[in-house]
């Protein structure tokens, strides 16, 4: 079986498709941003690509990083799969000049890169064609089977967390909005860029404020309360290390 040789890009597979890709790509830049500079995400929906997604980073050190760290870590109830990239992405070959315009790249599937390292062969391939309906319920029904079980116990699990449901009691007392969020349990490994990389993916936002003496919290300035809640939203309860949840609330 042929190997991989590192590269500042990292193939993800395994990741739970039900997730809506706009939510899938903030949480993989959460969590891969903590390692190096993140320059794209590619994450498609399209059948071939379906929890797959692809990470370039700034240098091979920081692909490294991510590779190491996060491999088999949960996020959305599934342990990601992470390798090197088989080939160069677009964005670097365009950046070092190698890019070939007659050579547009296409994403490979996961069989395909299975067929390209040589751990399956044609033959093997085309009796799995053969039956592919079958094989693609059964494996719809395994996984439907792996969500329950890794739903009653994803206590490892990182990236946001799922809609709390509000009690009765809570339901009465709405916060005060503010341009300001307040942000607090977070892992003493969290950095201000990392929490800049978070937070500014969301529209007015400013800056981040560490808090002398309280490194487990911290403010987040957005211009507007509209900005601020769009991020409050998502991000409460994002889970940034498997044991915290940071939570995120409008400043008072």
């Amino acid at each position: 079986m042929a190997s991989i040789p590192p590269n500042q890009t990292i193939y993800i597979r395994n990741l739970n498709d039900k997730i809506p890709k706009d939510v899938l790509k903030q949480a993989l830049y959460g969590l891969c941003i903590a390692y190096g500079q993140v320059l794209d995400i590619v994450a498609l929906k399209t059948m071939k690509m379906r929890g797959q997604a692809f990470i370039v980073f700034g240098d091979i050190t920081a692909a490294t990083a991510a590779l190491r760290q996060l491999n088999g870590r949960k996020i959305f109830t599934r342990p990601m799969q992470i390798e090197y990239a088989l080939s160069k992405s677009t964005l670097v070959a365009q950046n070092d000049g190698t890019y070939r315009f007659d050579q547009p790249h296409q994403h490979m599937s996961a069989k395909q890169r299975k067929q390209q390292l040589g751990i399956i062969g044609d033959a093997r391939e085309k009796r799995r064609q053969s039956n592919a309906d079958d094989e693609h319920a059964a494996k719809r029904r395994t996984t439907e089977a792996q969500d329950r079980i890794a739903e009653e116990s994803s206590d490892d699990d990182i990236g946001p967390a799922a809609p709390r449901k509000q009690s009765p009691s809570e339901t009465g007392t709405a916060e005060r909005p503010s341009s300001t969020l307040f942000v607090t349990n977070l892992p003493d490994t969290v950095s201000v860029d990392m929490l800049t990389g978070l937070f500014r993916q969301y529209a007015g936002f400013r800056e981040v404020r560490e808090i002398p003496g309280k490194g487990d919290m911290v403010f987040v300035d957005y211009t507007s309360a509209e900005s601020a809640a769009a991020a409050r939203d998502v991000l409460d309860g994002f889970k940034l290390s498997a044991e915290q949840a940071m939570k995120v609330a409008f400043s008072r």
